[in-house]
């Protein structure tokens, strides 16, 4: 699948269709228009495909997102003539083949045919892997530079109402961060933590819950000589930790803020990202 996705992905994507679940839900044609459709019930059908894009989703789950509340006796009806509105809104904005196929148990969305974000992220991740294995921390850095490029806002934003969805989009901002998370780790063994402060910044503040964010944040002050700011991160993440959930923070987050305050020495190390 690696392999079709990245021989797909990078030759000719801009030759298909795009389908964005990193954001609020958006698709775009192959000339870069948006071509998402309105109908609610037809989005949340292509969403909830492309999420699980190569995997047959059964037509118990597709009207269980489709009909929250009550489902009526003609669903099943009432869902293929969704599917066939679907197809046909893509067919006639560019999309050959459309790449949807029907099977005995429901239905599945073939990859190859959309440009997918998320597994687009999935790829460049796998790639800055191989990189970083192989000493080659710059590009790594590039390459998931790339990969966080990709996402526009909380995953699927726009359907996190639909319980099945919000736990994709869930899951999805999950990927996300663990990529971030790794980019701002190499770009500081590369002693870039002051170049990284305002981006890490925004993004510790979308999660102000996310403790290892706010660590790197932490330690990313520091280095820069902003030590008063380095503890200002902390404090305002006990004060989000308490009110969210009343916890106080880790022992990791806690010792680190003891170091910071003692100035301890092996924060200057570029290796020291794990306190």
């Amino acid at each position: 699948m690696e392999q079709t996705y990245a021989q797909n992905g990078e030759r000719d994507s801009q030759r298909r269709v795009g389908m964005r679940l990193l954001g609020p839900f958006e698709v775009v044609g192959p000339d870069g228009q948006t071509i998402t459709p309105r109908p609610a019930k037809m989005r949340t059908l292509l969403v909830l495909l492309c999420a699980h894009a190569d995997t047959v989703v059964s037509t118990a789950q597709l009207e269980a997102a489709l009909w929250t509340d009550c489902r009526p006796r003609t669903a099943a009806t009432a869902l293929h003539v969704y599917v066939s509105r679907v197809r046909k809104h893509l067919e006639g904005h560019g999309a050959e083949p459309v790449g949807i196929a029907t099977r005995c148990a429901g239905y599945v969305l073939e990859s190859a045919v959309y440009d997918l974000d998320h597994q687009r992220l999935r790829h460049l991740v796998q790639r800055a892997e191989r990189a970083e294995a192989l000493g080659a921390v710059t590009e790594a850095v590039d390459i998931l530079q790339e990969a966080t490029a990709l996402r526009r806002g909380s995953a699927l934003a726009d359907f996190r109402d639909v319980r099945v969805l919000n736990s994709v989009g869930r899951q999805l901002d999950e990927q996300f961060l663990v990529a971030y998370e790794r980019k701002a780790e190499l770009q500081m063994r590369l002693l870039r933590h002051a170049q990284l402060i305002p981006e890490l910044y925004a993004v510790a503040a979308e999660y102000p819950t996310h403790e290892r964010l706010h660590q790197l944040l932490m330690l990313c002050f520091y280095r820069a000589g902003r030590t008063a700011e380095a503890l200002s991160v902390y404090a305002q993440l006990r004060e989000h930790l308490v009110d969210a959930v009343g916890l106080e923070p880790s022992a990791r987050s806690q010792r680190l803020q003891q170091r910071i305050l003692h100035f301890d020495t092996i924060l200057d190390e570029s290796s020291a990202l794990v306190i």
